[in-house]
């Protein structure tokens, strides 16, 4: 009686399937991709933690010119720390998740170094060479629902992280990629516009007039300042919202693609890993 088993339909597809997931575990392909969508995911938080950092240079800087405009002793005060100290709380808040999202991301990257690990290859071919085996070899053939379940683990060990990578940015290319370039750009120019207010407030900062021609020339300048200064006051107000706002927009970007859409898809994968191991 021959030891090999003759081949079903059933059992030749088993045995394609094996040899096709084994060549592509091997082709460095996946990993690139998985890695570049990483790496401009690690960039994105990057640059939303430099965004952080400068709103608060700025903030800081606003926050200092809070009675600089008095330079007869004489005028109205000048308050922009009082709208900006709200926003500047939250600008810190919003670094320290962005450091988050930047350190999850580096997890992530180094999870996608451990599924191409030199070992982890070998030991997918040599478990898809024992599956292949069990399905020729009739002596074998008991043994292969517990080949088949290993080779099944190290597969999805071997894919899980180049997979998650993969469809955490096809969502964020599909649901949140509007969200970020909106949110940054505005953020972007909130930060320009309270560092030229910055710019134009430090330029009229006068010393003390030391004779009385020059306080009064100083009296009339600050009359004179007053509708600037609503104006700037209006600004620093109007960009107080605008950081709000688009603030917490980022925040649920990095979010949703640094947590929420990551433990979704590697719950998907562990119930998978389940569900294939229980059928065999």
């Amino acid at each position: 009686m021959s030891p090999f088993r003759s081949l079903t339909g059933r059992s030749a597809l088993v045995i394609l399937a094996t040899v096709v997931a084994v060549l592509l575990a091997l082709l460095p392909v996946t990993d690139t991709v998985g890695q570049s969508h990483v790496d401009n995911a690690f960039k994105r938080a990057l640059v939303g933690y430099a965004l952080a950092r400068g709103l608060n240079g700025v903030i800081s800087v606003a926050q200092g010119t809070e009675v600089a405009i008095q330079p007869a002793g004489v005028g109205v005060n000048f308050t922009p720390g009082q709208i900006l100290d709200p926003v500047n709380d939250l600008v810190e808040r919003f670094s320290w998740i962005m450091m988050l999202a930047s350190s999850s991301l580096g997890v992530q990257k180094v999870l996608l170094s451990m599924s191409a690990w030199k070992g982890l290859l070998i030991g997918l071919s040599v478990f898809g060479a024992l599956l292949v085996a069990t399905v020729l070899v009739q002596r074998l053939h008991g043994i292969r629902p517990v080949v088949q379940r290993l080779f099944l683990f190290v597969l999805i060990l071997r894919f899980m992280m180049p997979a998650v990578s993969i469809a955490n940015d096809w969502v964020y290319r599909t649901f949140l990629e509007a969200d970020y370039i909106t949110a940054s750009a505005s953020l972007e120019q909130a930060q320009r516009a309270i560092g030229n207010i910055n710019d134009e407030v430090m330029a009229e900062r006068q010393e003390e007039p030391s004779t009385l021609l020059d306080r009064a020339r100083a009296i009339y300048s600050q009359a004179l300042a007053k509708v600037d200064i609503d104006r700037r006051l209006d600004e620093y107000r109007q960009a107080a919202e605008s950081i709000s706002e688009n603030t917490i927009s980022l925040v649920v970007v990095f979010l949703m693609q640094t947590l929420v859409f990551p433990l979704i898809f590697l719950f998907v994968m562990l119930g998978l890993i389940r569900r294939l191991t229980r059928t065999g």
